[in-house]
């Protein structure tokens, strides 16, 4: 870093801001973007994890694992480049972010390199599944997916690398403060090589090249995903070649579909995320705006760029119905989760006030459909309300009872109950009626010499007696 007592950044603008264009920097940059990368780093953060189960192995999910990594590098640098520049005018404390933006300007570069050649590859997979499905069992595979990605993060890391030596940090005095402030200031490099590689070439490989083929590509692949609906609804097929097209094609052709459509929308949100960026670099590559003008829309575009990379997942979880289903699955998990682990006062973990059981109550659909153990009425052994080990059974007591009386409802049983002395169901057969009453069983086994083990059964009714059977 080179010291003077005189300001030797030639290239630092004065005019170029004005009060209109401070209000929109502080209301777009330092209010809404760290609230937007928040949220984008923690859809990423989600995209990797669901995109990473073994259940969305595909050559289209491959390339939108590996857009959410980058996407969530795009954000992070953004923070840092964009957030951190301007908050500095209003922050003392950054007043050293020149040494973080110097550094990760380069990797800011190669991670919005990376979301879009990703993007790229994507759509020209969704390409060949929708308009070359001859050769799409050889091209659209996890393996290949993973080959392409992995060339694109090198070559991204190989073009951006010239990044780094271009600038440098220098202290300065502002007039204005009449303090040394840093700046970041280019270096002879940066001159040497400025108008070929960060203007044409920037444009080119970074803007116009890639959106006119996305926007190309995205136009063919809606026009013959339409052409093949309408040729599946005129076409006669047979009933077996029916059935043997359900059977071979039943769960990959859904997940196709789902993959076609979330990668058309995908790609239509970096459309219209990145024209602006394209007008802005044809603007300051062939006319002289305003600068205030080019301010306020190249901070525009920069929050396109983040908003871009932020709000994927919610294209996947509306048009991707695998996704959203893992989503939703492990969502419950972890609901259930912190409940039971962080909210003791909460209904799952709020301790019962009825006794505790040594038993399970048999279940009333097996007792009625598969009948093993039949009631003995005439032996008398005890009162149920005097016994310490029985307990009165009623249907506000067993949690599944509901669904059970609404099976015995659906198979013609009637019920009558007594809020005393429990449940107790009559069928009609040939104009008679039969009753049946509920039970509950235990097994109790004695010690070695004593009673053998016995089966007690205890009808809920007070009239019931209990029943001791000898294994």
């Amino acid at each position: 870093m080179e010291n003077g007592s005189e300001c030797l950044c030639s290239d630092l603008q004065t005019e170029d801001y004005s009060p209109l264009y401070a209000w929109y920097n502080y209301i777009l940059i330092i209010l809404t973007l760290p609230t937007l990368s928040v949220f984008g780093v923690c859809t990423n953060i989600v995209n990797v994890f669901v995109y990473s189960r073994a259940r969305m192995a595909t050559s289209a999910n491959t390339y939108l694992l590996f857009l959410a990594c980058s996407d969530f590098l795009v954000i992070l640098t953004g923070l840092f480049i964009f957030w951190i520049d301007s908050a500095r005018s209003y922050i003392p404390e950054l007043a050293r972010a020149p040494y973080t933006t110097v550094y990760t300007l380069p990797f800011g570069y190669m991670a919005q390199t990376c979301s879009i050649y990703f993007t790229v590859a994507a759509a020209f997979d969704c390409y060949i599944k929708v308009c070359r499905k001859v050769f799409s069992r050889s091209y659209c595979r996890v393996k290949r997916g993973r080959q392409i990605c992995l060339s694109i993060v090198f070559l991204s890391i190989l073009y951006n690398s010239l990044r780094f030596p271009q600038f440098n940090l220098r202290r300065c005095f502002h007039e204005g403060s009449q303090e040394h402030i840093i700046e970041i200031c280019p270096t002879s490099l940066f001159y040497a090589i400025n108008l070929v590689y960060n203007v044409y070439m920037y444009m080119v490989l970074m803007t116009l090249l890639p959106f006119l083929f996305l926007l190309i590509l995205n136009a063919v692949i809606v026009f013959r995903q339409s052409v093949n609906e309408k040729i599946e609804k005129k076409a006669k097929l047979s009933r077996a070649d029916c059935e043997l097209l359900e059977k071979e094609e039943e769960e990959g052709k859904e997940n196709n579909g789902d993959d076609t459509i979330t990668m058309i929308m995908v790609v239509v949100l970096f459309l219209a995320c990145n024209t602006l960026a394209l007008i802005v670099n044809v603007i300051e590559t062939f006319f002289e705006p305003d600068p205030v003008l080019l301010n306020l829309l190249s901070d525009a575009s920069n929050f396109l760029v983040i908003f871009n990379s932020s709000v994927n997942c919610v294209i996947y979880f509306v048009f991707n119905t695998e996704y959203r289903l893992i989503f939703l699955e492990y969502a419950h998990r972890v609901k259930r989760i912190l409940v039971n682990e962080y909210l003791p006062c909460s209904t799952s973990r709020r301790p019962s006030t009825r006794p505790s059981l040594d038993y399970q109550p048999v279940s009333l659909h097996s007792k009625i459909t598969k009948p093993s153990i039949i009631m003995n009425r005439s032996n008398t052994l005890g009162s149920p309300s005097t016994s310490p080990v029985w307990q009165p059974l009623t249907s506000r007591s067993v949690a599944n009872l509901d669904w059970e009386l609404s099976y015995l409802h659906e198979n013609g049983v009637k019920r009558e109950e007594d809020d005393d002395s429990g449940c107790s169901f009559q069928t009609q057969s040939n104009g008679r009626y039969s009753t049946r009453w509920l039970a509950e069983v235990e097994i109790v086994e004695r010690p070695e010499g004593e009673r053998p083990p016995h089966i007690y059964v205890k009808g809920l009714a007070e009239k019931e007696s209990i029943s001791i059977t000898a294994l």
